[in-house]
């Protein structure tokens, strides 16, 4: 088997990284972070949300970002969104810098550009209106008439596989039947960014599954660049790309090595041999991670 260094090795660790979507596919980086950083004021105590944080999104990619609760992932959707602003660095989305944007471009672009899908199916969905009244409402509230290059509202419903609900009302829909519902609204203007937060957390696995689907039937029939956030490690499997955070920074990629053994053991590569051999070592699990180090250097390690 070739070293993780190598050739094969880096192919291999690409395709774990990228999924089942070869990156060469995707046009231009759409979005863009350059060492962004978010700082919120607390009382006299500044809370670091984001640290300095860099990466592309391409266009047409469905991109998850994977962390636990206050990593920062929140933070990144709502600055794709526009509803926050880096305190420093720059969030580019087709080359422009949102910072610099006015508030009435920043409406403009949110109104024109991005769709959201809220992890809490309440803050998706007008509770009174039927789900085609529902999917129908962006275009309406905005006062523009659907072009015919446009899906009719129940033609979005076909593609998140619920056109027999049509003429329900969101009270009579399981919870994952509203976040499709959801997905179908989100993108009821066309948007050219699909933001997602938390869209499977308070689902059981096969709505999940049924919800993740209709992300991916969107992705790859509407081009539809998707972001989405979770702390579910088999959600974001479903995405063609992942970016973990932990504390307001991205980690760095891992190295794919051979699974583990019946008796625990495994074969780690050479470069982590080096690093660690003949030192006492520690264990640290936590969020779906494990991380080996040389003792006491976790903070808390030593205990």
């Amino acid at each position: 088997m070739s070293q993780a260094g190598g050739p094969t090795g880096r192919r291999i660790e690409t395709e774990l990284r990228r999924g089942p979507e070869p990156i060469g596919t995707f046009r231009d980086a759409l979005v863009r972070f350059r060492h962004v950083f978010k700082i919120y004021r607390v009382a006299d105590t500044g809370v670091v949300a984001l640290g300095g944080v860099d990466f592309d999104v391409g266009e047409g990619e469905f991109l998850a970002v994977v962390g636990p609760s206050g990593s920062g992932k929140s933070t990144i959707l709502n600055m794709i969104g526009g509803l926050d602003r880096a305190t420093a660095g720059s969030v580019e989305v087709e080359g422009r810098d949102l910072g610099r944007l006015d508030e009435d471009e920043l409406t403009a672009y949110r109104r024109d550009r991005v769709g959201f899908v809220w992890q809490g199916t309440a803050r998706n969905l007008v509770p009174y209106l039927s789900v085609v009244e529902n999917v129908r409402l962006p275009s309406t509230a905005s006062g523009v008439k659907i072009p015919a290059a446009r899906r009719t509202p129940r033609e979005l419903l076909e593609v998140v596989g619920l056109p027999h609900r049509a003429n329900h009302r969101p009270g009579q829909l399981s919870g994952g039947e509203q976040q499709r519902v959801a997905v179908a609204v989100a993108l009821s203007n066309l948007p050219m960014i699909l933001l997602a937060d938390e869209p499977t957390a308070e689902l059981d696995s096969a709505s999940a599954a049924l919800v993740l689907d209709a992300f991916q039937s969107v992705n790859h029939e509407f081009g539809v660049t998707i972001v989405m956030v979770t702390h579910d490690l088999l959600a974001a499997k479903r995405a063609h790309r992942q970016l973990r955070l932990r504390d307001g920074q991205l980690l760095v990629e891992g190295r794919p090595m051979e699974p583990l053994g019946t008796d625990g053991r495994a074969r780690l590569p050479d470069e982590a041999i080096d690093a660690l051999s003949g030192v006492d070592l520690e264990v640290e699990v936590r969020d779906g991670e494990v991380r080996i180090r040389r003792r006491g250097e976790g903070g808390l390690g030593g205990e």
